[in-house]
């Protein structure tokens, strides 16, 4: 009788009757979350991947080309294969960091992480791209806490020499995309 069902079952997994367990996107809130949605306040593990996202170099500040480099990605093990490496652009002005990523964050797909920095040390801002439109995205945020408009530049707080502020809108690359962004005005 084993072999029977044994052999049933592998010419219907052969077949395709029995579903095989599919891996899906994995979900990558442990390590990208927020203490505090509505103040843009990281959790100290996202802080920690972001910071090591981005070599800085105190000491030269006003060399745009010596204060920042391509860190690195600083995650689980198991994490590392939704991440690609970390790329970097130099604008006019300012200096970008990008890397792409296949997994979810609140339940989001998640496109990439960006940070721009500009040149003479001024707070920089980080954004995530998710894979899905601005009312998508905008209904998930709003729910988690996160006290955005779409299009627009939320103030969350007292400025305290710049404004603190959050937004979403679509992305400039894909409207089919969207950005969350933390930064400064």
């Amino acid at each position: 009788m084993r072999a029977v069902f044994a052999t049933v079952a592998i010419a219907a997994l052969v077949s395709g009757c029995i579903s095989r367990p599919s891996s899906g996107p994995v979900a990558l809130d442990a390590l990208l979350s927020f203490e505090d949605p509505a103040l843009c306040n990281l959790s100290p593990e996202t802080a920690r991947f972001l910071l090591a996202m981005v070599k800085i170099d105190p000491n030269a500040v006003v060399d745009p080309d010596r204060h920042l480099r391509v860190g690195q990605i600083a995650a689980p093990a198991p994490l590392m294969q939704v991440f690609d490496k970390v790329e970097m652009t130099r604008h006019d002005g300012w200096t970008s960091f990008a890397v792409r990523t296949s997994g979810t964050m609140l339940g989001l797909p998640l496109y990439a992480i960006h940070q721009t920095y500009p040149e003479g040390g001024d707070p920089g801002e980080f954004s995530f791209e998710f894979a899905a439109p601005v009312a998508a995205v905008f209904s998930t945020l709003r729910k988690n806490g996160f006290p955005v408009e779409i299009d627009k530049d939320v103030s969350l707080g007292e400025p305290d020499g710049y404004e603190r502020i959050v937004s979403l809108q679509e992305s400039p690359d894909a409207p089919q995309r969207s950005l969350l962004t933390c930064g400064y005005r």
